[in-house]
């Protein structure tokens, strides 16, 4: 079976940064405020954008792409996870821009919804699984959104416990490119998480999703927390993830939370924003330098009411050469 590298993660951020205190929501609610800039929660700036989303997405793309080292015109397929395109046939038109200016001139391109936050994650899986079957050899999963669009204008989301930014992520899975290894998926969906109950119900609820999710993930392909070097997710406030993932075996030191303050929650983006982090600190010695072969990783898309999670190798392996071995 062919496997599949998560290749060459980038992103790009609203052109803008601003303090998170200014946001008139907070201005108006000092109680929210403190909840979110405090240590614990570790909110401090937010991205924004005056440009159209696919300009991010292209952004982000020809950056994945040249890191990579493979031509726009092998790419297969594009994998679009976003809520930030129109909703009419304008959205065809956007999409055909987005792919001449990323040079994707043989790509089919498709998007995935549905899932909110976690729908990235499950793009990441779906091409993995395009790859490993043969049905395509490169494919390009384009997350990105702009809060104007993906959530109605709200910047205060996730029942509070995040900040929202604009940002557009990006990453080839690919058959021969070098990159991490591809291991397993996983996703879990509550229709309706106890939405109305008493905040107890609410967190044992979202907790046995975490639950779940963990528990599919470690039966498709076993593997311990204690091999886990990190887990990437969404960037909620530091102290909620730390109370759903601790639950399942992932404590504070395991948790990349470091880009919170930084640049907030990018909705589908974070993980891959923060994978792309982590392998850029790898290169200067940072803590991805001293992983293992044996070691996992794990990308973790949340919403309210879906999670996905995605199992990598922590080594990349070496491209594919043309004779289908050893490095290209």
């Amino acid at each position: 079976m062919i496997t599949a590298r998560l290749s060459a993660p980038a992103y790009e951020l609203g052109e803008y940064a601003d303090p998170v205190t200014e946001l008139p929501e907070l201005l108006a609610d000092p109680e929210a405020a403190a909840s979110l800039t405090a240590p614990a929660a570790g909110f401090d700036t937010y991205r924004w954008s005056d440009a159209p989303v696919g300009e991010l997405m292209a952004a982000a793309a020809q950056r994945t792409l040249g890191e990579a080292g493979v031509p726009g015109d092998e790419v297969d397929l594009v994998l679009l996870a976003t809520d930030s395109l129109p909703r009419d046939r304008t959205a065809h038109r956007d999409v055909a821009e987005l792919l001449a200016e990323a040079g994707l001139s043989r790509a089919t391109a498709s998007t995935l919804g549905l899932m909110d936050c976690a729908t990235a994650m499950a793009a990441v899986g779906t091409a993995a699984s395009l790859v490993r079957d043969g049905s395509a050899r490169h494919v390009l999963v384009v997350s990105g959104d702009l809060a104007d669009h993906a959530t109605g204008g709200e910047r205060i989301v996730a029942g509070g416990a995040a900040i929202a930014s604009d940002a557009a992520a990006t990453a080839l899975v690919s058959a021969t490119a070098a990159g991490l290894p591809v291991l397993g998926m996983a996703h879990h969906a509550a229709s309706d998480p106890a939405q109305g109950q008493p905040p107890r119900q609410q967190l044992a609820a979202r907790i046995a999703a975490y639950r779940e999710l963990f528990t599919r993930l470690e039966h498709r392909h076993p593997f311990r927390p204690d091999e886990v070097r990190a887990v990437l997710p969404s960037n909620f406030a530091r102290n909620v993830l730390m109370t759903y993932l601790s639950d399942v075996g992932y404590g504070s030191a395991a948790l990349a939370l470091g880009n919170v303050g930084r640049i907030a929650h990018c909705l589908g983006s974070d993980p891959l924003i923060n994978l792309a982090d982590r392998l850029a600190e790898a290169k200067t010695g940072g803590p991805a330098a001293q992983d293992r072969a044996e070691d996992r990783l794990v990308l973790l898309g949340a919403g309210i009411s879906h999670l996905a999670a995605v199992l990598l190798g922590a080594r990349p392996l070496p491209a594919v050469g043309p004779d289908g071995e050893g490095p290209g």
